[in-house]
Order: C-alpha cells, then structure tokens, then sequence
C-alpha cells in the first residue's frame, strides 16, 4: 500500500470569520499550504495555529491566478483545492485516503462534488453554485490553468470522479447579505471586463433572455425547484448575478462609446 502525502491548498485575504472551519475540516492532511492576499485581519493568527501550516503571501488578483501561482510551491505531489468558504466532509476524507493509497494512480486528477448549503440547509438539487470541481489533483497540473478573472479554469484531460454520493466538499458561500452583494458586483465587473476584452458587446438579448434562461436552466432543468423556497432564491441570485454583468458591459461600451466621441471631437 502507497503512503503518498497530500497539500491542501487554500487562496485567502480577510477570512477570519470562516477559516477556522475549514481548517479543522482539513487539518488531518500533511501539509496546508496558504496563499495569503495580505489580511488584514485575524486570518493568519488563526492559520498559524495549526502545526502543519506554510503561509505565503501573494497580492491578490483572482483565485485563478493565486491558485497557479502558489500551487508549484506546495511539498507534496497530490494536492487538494479546497476555498476558504468550503469544508471537507468526512466521507470525501476517506475517499481522498482511499485513492492516495493505490499502488498506482492511472489519472491525474479528480472530480470532486460540491454541494452548496443556503441558511443553514444543504441544497440538494440546486447547481447554481456547484456540482463538481477538479480539486484533487497533481502538482503538475497547475500547468493547465485556463486563467480568467472570474471562474478560472484547470483542464486536467486524463481524471477520474469521486463517485460516492455522500462524498462532498460543503460550499457556503452567502453568510452575510450585504457581504455577498458586494461580492456579486465585484465578480459582475470582473466578469465584464474579460468579456469586452474579447470583443463580447451587450446587447438586448442578453438582459432578456440570458437571466431568463440561467433561472428556467437551475429552477426547472436541474430541479432546484425541489429545494423549496432556498432553491427558488438561489436560482433568482443566479439570473441576478448573469444580468449585474451584461449591466456592467453595457456600462463599459457606453463609457467608451462617448470617450470616443469626445476625442473624435476634440
């Protein structure tokens, strides 16, 4: 049997609140790797509580570029993403041990279940905000981000899934109102400016039908319906949050149109 070591990896800046979770829901690993955004906060007197923590720091940009940054430095050769808004169950530990523990390892990656819980509820048919990441993977892998300033992206082509049901990572991502909707404009305009950076225009089929469409894809297609009334508002946040950055594009085009024109002018 195969004694591999595993890193969890861990982007963080001014968490304070919710990194101890987290960290006790992962402390039986044999190194946590922080990449810390410069807190300012009790964040890191927490992490340097835990004997088998690296803390380094690296200005934050987006968890994409702090992941392909800080990955390559962990010690280990397998290595476990995990968010400081998420939390590792017990059975996705012994699924985790299990796979680590093969003689051989065909696969350079895994996909990990995700399941968001919402006011104190796990969300059990809900997408929105999770269905699986590739989370367990090789060092070298961080190779392969497809970098974005919202939702980055690592292709690991060669994976295999996780595929106990009862093996989960735990996302919870809305804690605070006000928090998260600031988070949600902050993604909207990071969201936008990749957009217009690839020559993508707003238009009025995007502020009628895309957040139509995100609502009947998550409420009726995938059955968030069945949640009850936490489906039902997570599937309006997600065609909120798909209107906010049409909103901001169009804000961006409308902004430039008239510099434009003001420099023609002159």
């Amino acid at each position: 049997m195969s004694t591999r070591k595993l890193s969890v990896f861990i982007p963080v800046q001014n968490v304070d609140e919710i990194i101890e979770d987290c960290l006790e829901s992962i402390k039986w690993v044999d190194e946590i790797f922080i990449v810390d955004g410069f807190s300012d906060d009790k964040t890191l007197d927490i992490c340097k509580g835990y004997p088998n923590v690296k803390i380094v720091q690296h200005k934050y940009e987006n968890s994409g570029a702090q992941r392909s940054w800080g990955m390559p430095q962990v010690t280990h050769d397998w290595i476990f993403i995990i968010d400081s808004d998420e939390r590792c169950n017990m059975e996705l530990r012994n699924e985790i041990q299990a796979v680590l523990s093969q003689d051989k390892i065909s696969v350079d990656g895994y996909w990990v279940s995700i399941k968001t819980k919402f006011l104190g509820k796990l969300q059990n048919h809900d997408r929105y905000l999770g269905h699986r990441g590739m989370r367990l993977v090789r060092k070298e892998t961080y190779k392969n981000f497809i970098l974005k300033r919202v939702h980055s992206k690592l292709v690991v082509k060669n994976s295999g899934v996780i595929g106990n049901k009862k093996a989960f990572l735990i996302h919870e991502p809305i804690r605070d109102f006000s928090v998260h909707l600031k988070k949600m404009i902050r993604y909207a305009e990071w969201a936008a400016k990749d957009m217009y950076e690839q020559g993508i225009r707003s238009n009025l089929f995007h502020f009628i039908f895309r957040p139509i469409g995100k609502f009947v894809i998550h409420y009726f297609i995938k059955r968030g319906f069945l949640d009850g009334i936490r489906g039902l508002l997570l599937c309006k946040i997600a065609a909120l949050s798909i209107f906010l950055k049409y909103y901001k594009l169009f804000h961006m085009q409308h902004y430039k149109t008239v510099k434009n024109e003001h420099t023609t002018k002159k």
